[in-house]
């Protein structure tokens, strides 16, 4: 971090992998020369692109002052992407915003949570004093409640029902309108793999003791706080959530032992467990604050969402090959994919245990829990979510704010 901080101390929001890409070829040329960069050439070339990036700045109307805790260059060597999954298309985000307002936004991107983390600067945005941040939908649920309708277990089913409602024109003048409303502007979300980690070896899972660890735990909450969990935010002692709601269900590891895109159900599941168990609940966003946007003029206003569309069909088009080709969470990933080098156990939940899974988390079910729940995060935005997750029919890229 300290290195990062160094590199980057002649102008904010310098992009290190582009960077490194420039330094790179440069030290090709000299190479080529018969030279080997030095540290004076290796820092000028710094100093060039920061003074490049300062150069913008200076140029620009508006800076959109961005935050993410996540580092660049995560991963070096990826064979896709340098980065981690969960800040894939930031960068894009950042190039887009930039060519779509001709120069007149500069996108400020601050790495490495410098500026909050997930919980604090989806409310730094609801109060205005940053204009953009990253968090997850689970974490910017705590400032814009009405994100919890999209965790309600199998509502929305498979990633590709996910996507659905991104590109929908009713999930944007319900969800997203009523997220503006809260503070937070969504530009385009990245969905993903959920699971519950277990951190020692443990035979597979049996649903009926999951739901008496459940039912256990929520007496347990009940005796302590005075209060039912949020079944929005509350996770299985053994193995449920979106991970087998927005994609089948289809896996889990052992060893540690994961379900693949897990639930925000987190009151119980956040952070570690009495049997060593934790919940990983993602799906991550790029946001802005309403009030930063609204005071933007309508024709940037309009390039914002242009850049947001086009990040989003980046996230989209890479999606599959980013989780099958470089993390390894697909059946058929190479063996030379980070979780396979891992040598991490997986088992694929089969049609019968997914069954068992949706039948007891089902709307019928927990009617009398969900229903308070459905009213408080937003019955419309709810329906919405339902219905547009339901359609059927391939998924269609469109520009989600237009009819």
């Amino acid at each position: 971090m300290r290195d990062r901080k160094s590199l980057e101390s002649t102008g904010a929001g310098t992009d290190r992998r582009e960077f490194m890409l420039r330094s790179s070829k440069l030290a090709v040329l000299a190479l080529a020369r018969g030279a080997l960069p030095t540290g004076a050439v290796l820092l000028e070339m710094a100093q060039a692109y920061a003074a490049t990036e300062a150069e913008k700045k200076a140029k620009a109307e508006h800076v959109l002052l961005f935050s993410t805790t996540e580092n660049a260059n995560r991963w070096p060597a990826g064979k896709l992407s340098k980065e981690q999954s969960n800040v894939t298309g930031l960068l894009q985000l950042k190039q887009y915003v930039e060519e779509e307002s001709k120069g007149k936004i500069y996108f400020d991107l601050q790495w490495g949570g410098t500026l909050g983390n997930q919980i604090e600067m989806p409310r730094k945005l609801q109060q205005g004093v940053l204009a953009g941040c990253h968090a997850s939908t689970q974490n910017a649920a705590a400032a814009a409640g009405v994100w919890n309708v999209i965790d309600f277990p199998y509502v929305v089913g498979p990633v590709e029902n996910f996507w659905k409602l991104l590109y929908s024109k009713r999930i944007n003048d319900t969800l997203r309108k009523k997220s503006e409303e809260q503070g937070l502007v969504t530009l385009c979300i990245f969905p993903q793999i959920r699971w519950i980690e277990m951190q020692e070896p443990r035979l597979r899972h049996s649903p009926a003791r999951g739901a008496q660890g459940r039912e256990n735990a929520r007496h347990r909450l009940q005796a302590r706080t005075g209060r039912l969990p949020d079944p929005a935010r509350q996770s299985d002692a053994g193995g449920m959530g979106r991970g087998v709601q927005r994609a089948q269900g289809r896996h889990c590891r052992r060893h540690p032992c994961r379900t693949r895109a897990g639930c925000g159900l987190q009151h119980l599941g956040r952070g570690r467990h009495p049997d060593r168990r934790r919940v990983h609940a993602n799906s991550d966003a790029a946001y802005i604050s309403t009030s930063w946007y609204r005071k933007l003029p309508p024709a940037l206003q309009g390039a914002i969402m242009e850049a947001a569309y086009r990040a989003q069909v980046m996230q989209h088009d890479v999606y599959e090959s980013y989780l099958r080709d470089q993390w390894g969470l697909r059946p058929d990933s190479p063996p030379d994919t980070v979780y396979k080098k891992l040598n991490i156990n997986t088992v694929y939940l089969t049609q019968k245990e997914r069954d068992v899974w949706r039948d007891f988390l089902s709307y019928d079910r927990n009617k009398a829990i969900y229903d308070p729940l459905i009213e408080r995060f937003g019955k419309a935005e709810y329906e919405a979510v339902k219905q547009i997750a339901s359609t059927s029919g391939p998924v269609e890229k469109r520009r989600w704010w237009k009819a």
